[in-house]
């Protein structure tokens, strides 16, 4: 492995991350969220001539299944999948009537996939609340978001976590876990929890973690939740992107937007961010 890209798609109100290994190919794919005319799923096959090796869901919310009905298709289904288990009528019950069918599709999927854990040359860690605990710690209300796995992958000099759809009390609790704390401290990039919410943002961070370089976050266009303080430098040291300094990247703002990461001819770790 010489060289590391991160994806962040431009799904509307979901979540998609792909992380690719070059030059194995070995393409880690975090939830499924898609947009009208668009999903990762086909672009990593069709365009990038990718199969992912193992999909990571941080949770069952149907914004983050959306593309659960290309992943049943035999050309694009993953070749692994790694989930929590779910009391599965109960989250059923909980999502909107119209798009209650994705639970009954992503239990399918699951039918068909086997269980199957990161397998590439980096290290991946997924954190998590059970759902019972997140039940019992945090609330009957806001379990299933309190449950999402908070991925961790580091490769030599460069960390990435993505918090998928955290609230703010179970992100704080996290942060506050040594072991936690040991594994994502020094994160480069975060992807944040909950769309770059108020209701996810992790007010601890900076001062038990560190600063992240850059947050990225997958938001839809009008949405006036987002957090402006991923957007200062009291939060993020900086990157550049397209000449010009950032704290935060959006996809509703610059689309989809790739990292790559490498080691240049002094062997100095580097980075680009593109958007396409």
């Amino acid at each position: 492995m010489n060289k590391l890209e991160l994806i962040v798609f431009n799904v509307g109100h979901g979540l998609s991350v792909a992380l690719i290994e070059r030059p194995e190919n070995y393409v880690t794919l975090i939830d499924l969220g898609a947009e009208t005319g668009f999903t990762p799923l086909k672009h990593l096959r069709l365009q990038d001539k990718l199969t992912v090796d193992v999909l990571y869901i941080t949770h069952p919310h149907a914004d983050h299944l959306d593309d659960v009905e290309t992943a049943l298709e035999d050309s694009f289904r993953p070749l692994g999948i790694y989930y929590q288990d779910y009391d599965w009528k109960d989250v059923k019950k909980r999502e909107k009537p119209e798009l209650a069918y994705k639970i009954d599709d992503f239990q399918e999927l699951i039918g068909l996939v086997p269980h199957r854990s990161y397998a590439g040359k980096a290290d991946l860690t997924a954190w998590r609340y059970t759902p019972e605990k997140a039940k019992e710690y945090f609330g009957d209300e806001s379990y299933i978001n309190n449950s999402s796995l908070v991925i961790v992958y580091k490769w030599r000099d460069f960390k990435v976590t993505v918090a998928g759809d955290l609230e703010s009390d179970a992100m704080e609790a996290l942060i506050a876990t040594n072991r936690f704390k040991d594994s994502a401290a020094s994160t480069n990039i975060l992807v944040p929890a909950h769309h770059g919410h108020k209701n996810g943002f992790p007010t601890g961070w900076v001062a038990t973690l560190g600063k992240p370089h850059v947050s990225i976050i997958s938001v839809q266009e009008r949405d006036p939740h987002v957090d402006s303080r991923y957007n200062s430098s009291d939060f993020a040291k900086g990157v550049e992107f397209n000449g010009t300094p950032r704290y935060a990247l959006t996809t509703r703002k610059d689309g989809n937007i790739r990292t790559t990461m490498y080691y240049g001819a002094d062997n100095k770790p580097t980075w680009s961010f593109t958007a396409f």
